[in-house]
């Protein structure tokens, strides 16, 4: 009985040290994603604000006398390239999980990836064609100048004309409590709706409509590619406050267990002691 007591008493130490781990690693996630919900929210006023300014220069672009932008070819072959984001680090409930899950109706031996994140590194690199590795730590220190050197190297590859098309394989944010694996095309840009411009004086342009597209494109690229960092960083931080939330939760029913189970071996100890001496004393009496 003493030795079920103790066993018993030290399970609780040991929820109670786990739960204070849980809980300090739900408020470090909760914090960051706040952060990060801020900058995201930004960051997504800037892209449509791009993107509007970018559908309205093409609508005063003749592509038959020039050169259409890059990021609007789409070039022969079936050959694609995929940038798979996932995490480094684990404890993030099915995040890394639902990820692998969409990306193994995707990728095929004859496709190339990009690989961010370590966990989908470590299950994929053998399940393409070619695994680029360099930039597995990309978010690790995410800034904007990285995104912007991402994206040069992106566009490198696909002037190459191996690839039809690049696609991202990301987790979307949906809100505080729901993010949804998706994957979207990133090159070439998905065709652009069309604009009513019937309102809308014919803006000046300074140069022409083709210049100012082709400065305004690569920005419209960064800041895009930018939000998908984002968003994906934002949604590991909801997924893993969301499962140290759970966890804690658990912890504290299991301690509330233990602790019944604790009072009731107690109690049972006590009565036991209580009888013995009651049972000793009577025979003693004779």
């Amino acid at each position: 009985m003493a030795q079920s007591l103790l066993e018993v008493k030290k399970r609780i130490s040991t929820v109670e040290s786990i739960r204070k781990i849980t809980k300090a690693m739900k408020l470090i996630a909760s914090s960051r994603s706040t952060r990060l919900k801020n900058i995201y929210d930004t960051n997504y006023s800037y892209v449509l604000a791009l993107h509007d300014a970018m559908k309205l220069c093409l609508q005063y672009i003749d592509f038959s006398s020039r050169r259409v932008p890059t990021c609007l070819l789409k070039y022969p072959g079936n050959k694609k390239l995929y940038i798979f984001i996932t995490s480094t680090l684990g404890l993030c409930g099915s995040y890394n999980y639902a990820l692998e899950k969409l990306a193994k109706t995707l990728l095929t031996k004859n496709d190339d990836c990009i690989f961010i994140g370590d966990k989908g590194f470590k299950h994929f690199a053998n399940s393409v064609d070619h695994a680029y590795s360099e930039h597995v730590n990309l978010l690790e220190e995410l800034t904007f100048e990285k995104t912007n050197l991402f994206r040069h190297y992106v566009d490198s590859l696909y002037k190459k004309e191996i690839y039809s098309e690049v696609n991202i394989i990301y987790t979307k944010y949906i809100n505080s409590m729901v993010t949804k694996p998706v994957c979207e095309r990133l090159l070439p840009l998905a065709e652009l709706d069309v604009m009513d411009t019937s309102e809308i004086k014919e803006p000046i342009f300074e140069g022409d409509s083709s210049k100012v597209t082709d400065l305004i494109v690569p920005h419209y690229l960064d800041a895009l590619i930018y939000r998908y960092f984002l968003e994906s960083k934002l949604s590991e931080y909801t997924c893993r406050r969301n499962s140290m939330d759970s966890a804690t939760s658990s912890a504290d029913n299991l301690i509330y267990t233990l602790k019944l189970d604790y009072n009731k071996i107690r109690q049972q100890k006590i009565t036991q002691e209580i009888t013995e001496i009651v049972g000793g004393s009577n025979n003693s009496s004779y």
